[in-house]
């Protein structure tokens, strides 16, 4: 007891001892307002669980499926209905060029003309010799009617005629032939000779095209082709944004036998010639018509397994992740098919509900599909069964962006 006297008596001794006492009752305190606390906290629980979880509010807007033109988008170009070459039929020099180069001509319209030489004087002496084969003919024939003209010599009188008729037949091809004639109304693309200068038999004279109609020319896979049908209506996006449109006019029997495609036409009026050959162009194709419906692409999602789909509601108003197939990527929105025909479609909300789960919906009004989506969206681009064309990449880009974003 002296011994505690004594510590206590010690200043430092006796500070220890107050500090080390006002410590035990600090954590005596903490531990008693602990245990009420924790009785608190599971009350506040229990009360917590026992009430009901409030539903997840969404929008949602009724789809009504219309018919679409599915099609098939293939590079293309331009080419001339015709493109002919004409050639020299004589040989000779040019003596008159009457048109030039990309002027419009008529079928009839002279383009070259070769000088006549001497083949006028050949006409008219092939037409006085026929005159006179004619004249011995009718003798021999009077003289045979009398018995003085034996059968052989008819013979030759009769080859000569003949021979007379064909010459005379030469001296006025070669007459026209002279002249270089525009086989039918199109345009003289170039020309390969020029004044004075000779030319041979089968040499080229000038180039003439058709334009009207004018010719978009592509190919389409094996896989394509049986679903053309030629005269059905065909469009084509120049290279510098111009759309034109035209029919089906030819499918190729035969695969091309390095591409194995096969090369299809369409033929679009150019009545005024300001379609040139050899432009670039999209062509789209009709391949057949399906059911499809219109949405905006944000809408669009992907499920566990990578797969497009678009989350919908069902009468219960509980959630349904259904599977789509992408048609196509237009200005107004995307149409996919798979859906229903009459279809419950989230439109707000849809990426913060999962699959079974029962919410509240706000019904949008609906005119049987989406708005458009805002402007600047591409042009539009549809599928075939080649590469996935950059606009359809792009929506399904959009879509597993939306799903790699946490929740929160």
């Amino acid at each position: 007891m002296n011994f505690l006297l004594n510590l206590w008596r010690q200043r430092n001794y006796r500070f220890a001892a107050i500090v080390a006492l006002l410590s035990a009752l600090w954590l005596l305190s903490g531990l008693l307002a602990g245990d009420g606390d924790s009785e608190t906290a599971a009350r506040e629980s229990g009360e917590k669980n026992a009430r009901p979880a409030e539903a997840m509010r969404v929008k949602a807007r009724q789809l009504q499926a219309q018919p679409y033109m599915t099609r098939v988008v293939v590079n293309s170009r331009t080419e001339a209905n015709r493109s002919v070459r004409l050639r020299a039929e004589l040989d000779g020099v040019i003596a008159a060029l009457p048109v030039v180069e990309g002027q419009r001509v008529s079928r009839g319209d002279v383009i070259c003309e070769i000088a006549a030489e001497d083949r006028p004087e050949q006409l008219a002496r092939a037409r006085a010799a026929l005159r006179k084969a004619e004249l011995d003919f009718a003798g021999a024939k009077k003289l045979q009617g009398r018995g003085l003209q034996s059968e052989a010599a008819m013979a030759q009188q009769e080859v000569a005629l003949a021979n007379a008729r064909a010459e005379l037949k030469r001296a006025q091809v070669d007459v026209q032939n002279l002249k270089i004639r525009a086989p039918f109304d199109g345009l003289v693309n170039s020309r390969a000779v020029e004044l004075g200068d000779f030319v041979r038999r089968g040499e080229e004279c000038a180039t003439i095209l058709d334009l009207n109609p004018i010719l978009v020319v592509g190919e389409v896979s094996e896989s394509q082709v049986a679903n053309l049908q030629p005269g059905s209506k065909a469009s084509a996006q120049l290279q510098l944004g111009q759309l034109v449109e035209g029919r089906l006019r030819y499918v190729s029997q035969e695969a091309h036998p390095v591409t194995r495609a096969y090369r299809v036409e369409v033929a679009v009026a150019n009545p005024d010639g300001a379609l040139r050959s050899g432009i670039s162009a999209r062509m789209a194709l009709p391949t057949g018509e399906v059911q499809a419906h219109r949405i905006n692409a944000s809408l669009l999602t992907l499920d566990d397994r990578g797969d497009l789909g678009v989350r919908t509601l069902d009468e219960e108003q509980r959630v349904r992740f259904v599977n789509v197939r992408l048609v196509s990527d237009e200005n107004e929105g995307v149409w996919i098919a798979g859906l229903p025909s009459n279809t419950t479609l989230i439109t707000v909300g849809q990426e913060y509900v999962s699959e079974g789960e029962k919410v509240e919906v706000e019904l949008e009004e609906s005119a049987g599909d989406l708005p458009a989506p805002l402007a600047g969206a591409k042009e539009a681009t549809d599928v075939g069964d080649g590469p996935v064309e950059p606009a359809i990449e792009s929506a399904t880009d959009m879509a597993a962006e939306r799903v790699q974003e946490p929740r929160p």
